[in-house]
């Protein structure tokens, strides 16, 4: 199967939820199939605009209400957090592929934790006694030592002990997220979240899936949630461990697409621009027949820095010929773009970015383009300056600001363009 780069781009958007604009208000379903669709929404404290999470919800649905992803956690019980990606969202129903991980971490953390749980294990033993007896508990709930004091400004955990055992203990998967509370974690015992999850049916230890189902079953995830997917591009999506051809382990990601394509799960592809073989999922040949029918994207939207989209660098390179630039953690003087630049998808291409603020002024609150830059070789048309300054409208409801501002550092014709278009829908009554 031969594929052109714009038809491979349009089955990823498709699969990835982001090829049509929403066609009707999300409900908890909805919320509950962009996880289930996606496989993990990456997590992330930054709060510019809102948190990424949501954000990832808002670019596929519009506007929604964000209880409705607190609720899929609890009481719903139909998603739960752990390691995927990153720190992710994932849907319970995989929570057996992700328990070997957990009885693997205190071997897999980083030697400082490790030494820290040797050396404090009455710490920990503590807090799981506190959270049996108590019920769920967050970090605010366990008392800050007198004396404790950071012990270097980018110490993660800060003076609490207890802090650094509920990390570890989630890791572990003694302890799971039981809600969210203020967007703070908080923790419950694993078997009590699992029998609010599975009831009675909730997976053993002794019954997990082997290593090679475990791989078998995130690399049909991945080509699922991709539409397309590339050998180097397998492994990233949820993080799977090195490739091995020895006997304790023993794959690659030529070999397990291989064996998919020969179970009919995938279909062998070419992707012109692209030097490695391609796959693309059986479940996205419908979305392939309707491009090549003649179909064209339609939706403009932000995507956050970390979007399955884009949160592998390669791949969006190579797929959308778009570098990801996350500056949050760079001095300001040496940014290029801002401080968490969203991206802005059109007609299927990502065509620039726009660093946002939510800020609170005397007239209430306003979303503030403080800078935005297009992609080298990208003209400014009527159609991009209608589709996001729709987009940026779409978001400002989603975050309850009342108005839209194109600041002064955003400069050029696109810039200028956008900002006439909203100061003439706010004239006409319609911001």
């Amino acid at each position: 199967m031969q594929l052109s780069l714009d038809e491979a781009r349009g089955v990823l958007l498709a699969a990835q939820g982001l090829y049509d604009p929403p066609s009707r208000e999300a409900d908890a379903g909805a919320v509950g199939a962009v996880v289930e669709r996606l496989g993990a929404v990456q997590l992330d404290a930054i709060n510019v605009v809102a948190r990424s999470p949501y954000l990832v919800l808002w670019s596929r649905l519009g506007p929604f209400e964000p209880a409705l992803l607190d609720a899929a956690l609890w009481p719903g019980r139909a998603v739960f957090e752990y390691w995927s990606h990153a720190a992710s969202i994932v849907p319970m129903a995989d929570y057996a592929y992700y328990r070997p991980r957990m009885l693997a971490a205190r071997e897999h953390m980083w030697r400082g934790i490790r030494e820290w749980m040797e050396a404090n294990p009455g710490v920990l033993r503590s807090v799981l006694d506190a959270i049996r007896d108590r019920g769920p508990m967050a970090s605010a709930d366990f008392e800050r030592p007198a004396d404790g004091r950071r012990a270097a400004p980018w110490d993660w955990y800060g003076p609490k002990a207890t802090r650094r055992a509920l990390d570890a203990l989630w890791s572990m998967g003694e302890l799971m997220v039981h809600s969210r509370r203020a967007g703070q974690k908080v923790y419950d015992l694993r078997e009590r979240v699992l029998a609010e999850a599975f009831g009675a049916a909730a997976p053993r230890d002794d019954e997990l899936p082997s290593p090679a189902e475990r791989l078998e079953h995130f690399a049909r995830r991945t080509a699922r949630a991709l539409g397309v997917v590339t050998p180097s591009w397998l492994r990233d999506y949820f993080r799977l461990p090195a490739p091995r051809r020895d006997a304790g382990a023993a794959w690659s990601p030529r070999d397990l697409l291989d064996a998919l394509a020969r179970e009919g799960a995938v279909v062998p592809a070419a992707v012109h621009g692209l030097a490695e073989p391609a796959y693309v999922a059986r479940e996205s040949l419908a979305a392939l027949e309707r491009i090549r029918a003649g179909a064209r994207p339609a939706r403009t939207t932000l995507l956050s820095p970390f979007d399955s989209v884009v949160w592998d660098r390669a791949r969006a390179r190579a797929l959308f010929g778009y570098d990801v630039c996350f500056e949050a953690y760079v001095v300001p003087h040496k940014r290029r773009f801002g401080y968490y630049c969203l991206a802005i998808l059109h007609d299927g291409r990502l065509v620039g970015r726009l660093d946002p603020k939510v800020e609170r002024t005397a007239a209430g609150r306003r979303l503030l383009v403080r800078a935005l830059f297009l992609e080298p070789g990208v003209a400014v048309d009527d159609g991009l300056v209608a589709g996001l300054a729709g987009a940026l409208q779409e978001l400002a409801r989603f975050v309850g600001a009342e108005r839209v501002s194109v600041g002064r550092g955003a400069r050029g014709a696109l810039a200028a363009a956008v900002r006439k278009r909203l100061a003439g829908r706010a004239a006409g009554g319609s911001s």
